[in-house]
């Protein structure tokens, strides 16, 4: 791992190639962790619904994770950032071997303790966001968040398809044994590598009568921000009612294999991938709030394609479409926020940011299940269709762009 010493560069810049790499062992297991996991809960016995279920819970979209990472984010602004991203590593690790056991015994109530572990695992996703932004200049955050993007993004190339063929053939077990793996390779580079950025985190008081009021303000956005809230929040409510649970509909209703799951995976990650470093580039000029819009107008794309087709063939096609999604959407959002937030609070904003979205929007998987119980595929995709149209105007309507790094009130 020599190349990650920082030599004459200071300690800042060589954080964000360490944090490239330990995202691309994190996108490794996650990639082969949305391949496999709905197909997994089916095979245990579950139904689309009980994947909705289990989604809203826990893992890195439900109401757990939403909870708990503004109070990791406001503990991580006053004792650092490194000890919060390994103790979240620490916890996928746990949710990874619960599922292991689940998957010997047979049982997919067993899952339930690993998506709660791995929700409570969701509060690294802050700090090492705003990690990223405290280890680049105001100029070049945009750059080092597509570049730690493009590692995820291109993790998936290599994982996905892999995952699905090693499930068809020996079990989702050994994938989630490999994932283990690897979260336990990325905790060791985190502990190893990682430092501290010189902003004084690490240095404030830990006062908790100051807690209170971080839980007090979830509901009750800064002022310049509601707009951004309001249509962030509408955009994971959506999505997770119809694109949260594809891989379990697509399952379910037209019977593809986990290998072919793992080629839909790895056509939207390849597409990512090649389209992460130009748009991100193209964000920088055009900003992050139309790179926003555009990221669900080319959802509502999809999505059409989605309700029309029902061949393999056809899906895999729209994966494309599927992999300019976040490549335009999540450096945008990181972007804006980054930009938005003073620097002395930025890890408790964003966990402030996913708390508001994640528990006004942990019903989505839950609902998008009982839809495709009660009317089938088309009903939670038409549902996420006409909701990232929605999202177009208020994105376009309700966002207005402030300077840069504003000193914006904590409520």
């Amino acid at each position: 791992m020599t190349f990650l010493g920082g030599g004459s560069r200071n300690k800042t810049a060589r954080n964000v190639r360490v944090l490239s790499v330990i995202t691309f062992l994190s996108g490794l297991r996650l990639s082969m962790m949305s391949v496999v996991w709905q197909p997994f809960v089916l095979s245990l016995g579950g139904s689309v619904a009980t994947i909705g279920l289990l989604e809203s819970l826990g893992g890195f979209r439900g109401v757990i994770p939403a909870l708990i990472q503004p109070i990791a984010g406001w503990l991580s602004d006053r004792r650092g950032r490194v000890m919060f991203i390994a103790a979240a590593s620490a916890l996928v690790l746990l949710a990874h071997a619960t599922y292991i056991i689940a998957g010997t015994v047979g049982q997919w109530q067993l899952l339930l303790p690993g998506v709660i572990l791995l929700g409570l695992g969701g509060f690294g996703a802050p700090v090492r966001d705003s990690l990223v932004a405290e280890s680049s200049g105001t100029g070049e955050r945009m750059r080092a968040y597509t570049e730690v993007i493009f590692a995820f993004a291109l993790a998936g190339i290599f994982a996905a398809l892999s995952a699905g063929f090693i499930a068809d053939h020996w079990g989702a077990v050994i994938v989630f044994g490999l994932g283990a793996f690897l979260e336990l390779c990325s905790l060791a580079i985190a502990l190893r590598y990682l430092q501290e950025p010189n902003n004084g985190v690490s240095k404030r008081t830990l006062a908790f009568r100051e807690l209170w009021p971080v839980v007090q303000r979830l509901f009750l956005p800064p002022t310049h921000m509601r707009g951004f809230y309001l249509a962030t929040t509408m955009d994971a409510l959506v999505w997770s009612i119809g694109a949260g649970i594809i891989y379990g509909m697509l399952r379910d209703t037209y019977h593809f294999s986990n290998t072919q799951l793992g080629i839909l995976s790895t056509v939207a990650s390849v597409a990512w991938a090649v389209s992460q470093i130009p748009l991100g580039r193209l964000a920088e000029r055009w900003g992050p709030r139309l790179l926003m819009a555009i990221s669900e107008a080319i959802g509502v794309v999809m999505m059409l394609g989605w309700l029309m087709a029902v061949h393999f063939e056809a899906f895999a096609a729209l994966q494309l479409l599927n992999g300019l999604v976040p490549a335009t959407w999540v450096p945008a959002v990181l972007t804006w926020v980054s930009h938005h937030v003073p620097e002395t609070s930025r890890a408790e904003e964003m966990g402030r940011l996913s708390a508001f979205r994640g528990i006004l929007s942990f019903p989505g998987p839950a609902i998008g299940g009982l839809i495709y119980e009660a009317v089938g595929f088309r009903g939670p995709i038409l549902v996420n269709l006409l909701g990232a149209a929605l999202c177009v105007f208020l994105i376009l309507c309700l966002m207005h762009d402030t300077a840069p790094n504003i000193k914006a009130p904590s409520s």
